[in-house]
């Protein structure tokens, strides 16, 4: 009897351990759905950081790429995902950005996502050609008032921040220009290079590395104070009062209802990637960027209101829509 007793306990234990095993986050890879392209400046920063995270999380990340219609794809996916923590959203303010403009993007910016941390920020600037005849913003402005709307400037995408940036610039010194999107800030940046635009406003970490090699020249930082890289260069806010910070934003969120067991976890992982780690830091600084970390995804999460209601006067001071 004895024998038979201790047989069935063995067997429950057995039977028990899968269980427990699948309890353990995180037993599989790590989804990290990117709203960009392969090979896109974000996108080579998520796939830095999450190979970062990935040891202090205990697991692996998968990189899925699902760029287009301004990363509301992706945006949708991850609200639409299984909270259960294994499909993760890299957003640079994307998932913020249609919720604002659009009426109706497939989610609600608040009730569908779960915060899990802010990590880095790189503000936009405005880049012209080297050869541009604007050798100041001063002249850009001068000529964007005196052609009644013939300055074409370029962007990421159509209701994308660097979109809106070009229209609120132009708006406030009551100038038009003619909007040229693009399917990235890379493709934007090119178009300035070549002359397909007048300019073009773009993530610092794309545009300052282009100004070093000579390529192009910037006249405007879109952060909320001046870039240390470019101390003469003058602020957006500057040049058009009124007109709130631009930035690229690397966070990471979560569908709704993301365990918080789960959420402190991957947290934790993605804090102790970046935090400390000076070659990353240098690297940011050298591209107009600087680390961000959120203290904790609570922290992250009282944040958002305030991120929101900054792209909502964005979005009114340029009058930018999506069709």
């Amino acid at each position: 009897m004895m024998r038979r007793r201790t047989a069935l306990i063995g067997i429950t234990a057995l039977a028990a351990a899968p269980a427990r095993a699948q309890d353990v986050f995180p037993n599989r890879p790590v989804r990290m759905i990117v709203p960009f392209a392969p090979g896109a400046s974000s996108d080579t920063l998520a796939r830095l950081i999450t190979a970062k995270a990935a040891g202090p999380l205990g697991g692996s990340f998968v990189i899925d790429n699902r760029a287009g219609a301004g990363g509301l794809i992706a945006a949708q996916a991850v609200a639409r995902a299984t909270p259960d923590g294994y499909t993760l959203l890299w957003t640079g303010g994307t998932a913020i950005t249609h919720a604002v403009m659009q009426a109706n993007p497939g989610y609600d910016i608040f009730r569908d996502f779960t915060p899990v941390t802010e990590i880095a920020e790189n503000p936009a600037v405005l880049a012209v050609r080297t050869a541009s005849p604007f050798q100041d913003i001063a002249a850009l402005l001068t000529a964007a008032r005196r052609t009644g709307g013939g300055l074409r400037y370029g962007s990421g995408g159509v209701g994308t921040p660097a979109h809106m940036a070009g229209a609120a610039l132009l708006k406030t010194i009551g100038a038009e220009g003619i909007h040229v999107p693009y399917r990235g800030a890379n493709q934007a940046t090119l178009a300035v290079e070549q002359g397909e635009v007048d300019f073009a406003f773009a993530i610092s970490n794309i545009a300052l590395p282009r100004q070093q090699q000579g390529a192009v020249r910037i006249l405007v930082t879109a952060g909320s104070q001046r870039m240390a890289a470019l101390p003469a260069v003058p602020t957006l806010a500057e040049v058009a009062p009124g007109v709130p910070p631009v930035t690229s934003t690397s966070s990471v969120v979560g569908p709704a209802g993301l365990p918080e067991a789960v959420t402190l976890r991957l947290h934790a992982a993605f804090r102790d990637a970046v935090q400390g780690d000076a070659a990353l830091r240098t690297a940011l600084e050298a591209e107009g960027g600087a680390i961000i970390l959120s203290e904790s995804p609570a922290a992250y999460a009282a944040a958002w209101p305030g991120q929101v209601e900054r792209l909502r006067d964005l979005v009114r001071i340029s009058g930018a829509t999506i069709e």
